[in-house]
């Protein structure tokens, strides 16, 4: 039996940079947070500020 693999997100980098530079996390820590592998209080700031962002550049492309 093959074991089965975990499905690889693609995220916005910018928006991963942005959130790096705002808190002083790393990179792989915000990818976990994002995915569900990490739980605190930090990892749910995190998914809060991506998924305004996420939201913020959407509207802004739709304007264009």
């Amino acid at each position: 039996m093959d074991k089965e693999t975990k499905k690889k997100n693609i995220y916005n980098t910018e928006i991963l940079n942005r959130i790096k530079e705002k808190y002083g996390l790393s990179k792989r820590f915000i990818t976990m947070s994002l995915s569900g592998d990490r739980k605190s209080e930090m990892t749910d700031t995190v998914r809060k500020d991506y998924k305004k962002m996420e939201i913020a550049i959407a509207t802004l492309l739709k304007t264009l």
